[in-house]
């Protein structure tokens, strides 16, 4: 059996039609020297159907009929992947065609204590695009570090996956990826490509639920897993119960689209139309 050179990972529950495009992009990749891996985490759409029905030996699918939580699915996919490198990838985005040669490229000049992200396009609920989101260059320490990623532009090593699973604890189903990097960064090196190498869909998605779910685990952090001042606990305890209560305003008042557009820039109307034509062409 021919090793495949990278590993790639799909959780999903309900993506909707969102899953179709999802899985279009990975075979408009120009580095084609993969494995898909397809776990469902209980959908009650047709998705399952659509995985099953990929046609293609480097795809594999997996279902229990269980809904277990995205935590707890990706470190299944981890101990699945045949790769010695483990490419994160969400339902709902969508790859630019040279992420994985782009990405893995940057992983064979790393060691296997290296994790790589890039940054993002901001696409919309249609699949347009609506902004830049720029990765990070400065490695972050403690809370600080929960951002340092885009989730769905990771990639390591598998085996530092292994490493540093991701906390299958109940209170990080909606933050597992900010635990995950603000327990590695103190022993591992972050990188960021500053090219969007990712569509990433969150403009005219958001969920008030999810981000209460995403606050709790964000409060838990802080809480029990971080040596902090007391003047820093309570600083960063507060400051995201009051970004909680803010969106709970713009959410009652159904302004959220605004609030989703305070995490990215605009592009200049080159830059977008470079962006619109790329996804075009995935999508053909």
């Amino acid at each position: 059996m021919n090793i495949p050179k990278l590993s790639i990972g799909i959780s999903f529950k309900n993506p909707g039609s969102y899953f179709k495009l999802a899985l279009q992009s990975i075979f408009a990749q120009t580095f084609t020297n993969w494995e898909l891996i397809l776990i469902d985490d209980g959908s009650t759409d047709d998705s399952l159907t659509i995985a099953k029905s990929i046609q293609d030996p480097r795809v594999r699918v997996y279902s229990d009929g269980e809904s277990k939580g995205l935590n707890i699915r990706l470190n299944q996919i981890v101990q699945l992947a045949n790769a010695p490198y483990f490419f994160r990838m969400d339902a709902d985005d969508i790859m630019h065609p040279q992420r994985l040669e782009k990405q893995y490229q940057a992983l064979l000049q790393h060691d296997d204590n290296t994790v790589i992200g890039t940054a993002a396009y901001s696409i919309d609920a249609n699949s347009r695009v609506v902004g830049f989101r720029a990765s990070r260059q400065i490695q972050e320490t403690g809370f600080d570090a929960r951002h340092s990623f885009f989730h769905p532009t990771v990639a390591a090593s598998t085996a530092w996956f292994r490493r540093n699973p991701y906390s299958e604890n109940f209170i990080y189903q909606r933050s597992q990826d900010a635990e995950l990097w603000c327990r590695t960064t103190s022993n591992t090196k972050f990188i960021n490509l500053p090219e969007p190498l990712l569509y990433y869909r969150e403009d005219g998605v958001f969920s008030f639920n999810n981000y209460i779910g995403t606050t709790l685990g964000l409060l838990d952090i802080i809480h029990n897993n971080l040596n902090l001042r007391r003047s820093r606990y309570l600083y960063l305890f507060s400051r995201e119960l009051i970004k909680l209560w803010i969106a709970f305003i713009y959410n009652c008042f159904g302004l959220t689209k605004y609030l989703v557009a305070m995490r990215y820039k605009q592009l200049t109307q080159k830059e977008l139309q470079a962006a619109d034509e790329m996804l075009t062409m995935i999508q053909q």
